[in-house]
């Protein structure tokens, strides 16, 4: 695929995207269908599934694409552990967490959860076993853990507010430092280390 054809895909992509994130500030996430984010796109048929399988696929890349690139610049929220500071609270920063937020609010508690874990332990398996692609139970039951307490604070979060969507912010960074330290004790190795190995990684969800 040229390199003009794959941002066009992105485009698109996005743009359908878009549409689901805009229909559910107004709808439970089951009441939603695909001639809803179809005509809501203003595209064809033809267009969603030559990009998307169906519905659930299009919630899960638009769910990916927030969580793990939610300044649009390779930055996810879910790992703000690996830099030193909080990085800058960017428009495309706090839109991913109240997108975020809106899904769980919406009827999404376990697409959140399983499509967070299930990307935490891809992350995870690049960082620490590339090749075998297979973690430790002990770190599986880290990220679970983690990716438990962040779900659970975002969808108790309103993050219209301004004060507690900085408390939001600050509890993930928080519960991912835990995570990181935790799963180096399990593995013997220093959390510096660790956390320099993750921010190495890079996590293609544009690209997908």
């Amino acid at each position: 695929m040229s390199a003009r054809n794959a941002r066009a895909g992105i485009h698109m992509k996005s743009k359908l995207a878009d549409a689901l994130w805009s229909l559910l500030k107004t709808q439970c996430l089951s009441t939603i269908s695909v001639g809803d984010v179809i005509e809501a796109a203003s595209v064809s048929r033809g267009s969603f599934y030559y990009h998307f399988a169906d519905l659930d696929t299009l919630v899960r890349w638009a769910l990916l694409r927030e969580v793990f690139d939610s300044d649009r610049q390779g930055h996810p929220f879910f790992l703000l552990a690996t830099k030193t500071a909080l990085p800058q609270e960017t428009h495309e920063l706090k839109r991913s967490i109240s997108r975020v937020c809106l899904l769980l609010d919406r009827g999404g508690m376990n697409i959140v959860f399983d499509v967070s874990l299930d990307a935490l332990v891809d992350l995870w398996c690049r960082v620490l076993q590339p090749d075998a692609n297979e973690l430790p139970n002990e770190v599986i039951s880290q990220l679970e853990y983690a990716v438990g307490g962040t779900v659970g604070m975002l969808a108790r979060a309103n993050v219209r507010d301004e004060s507690k969507r900085r408390t939001s912010v600050a509890f993930i960074r928080e519960q991912q430092i835990r995570m990181v330290r935790s799963i180096a004790a399990v593995l013997h190795m220093s959390p510096s280390e660790l956390m320099a190995r993750l921010a190495q990684v890079e996590y293609p969800v544009a690209a997908a």
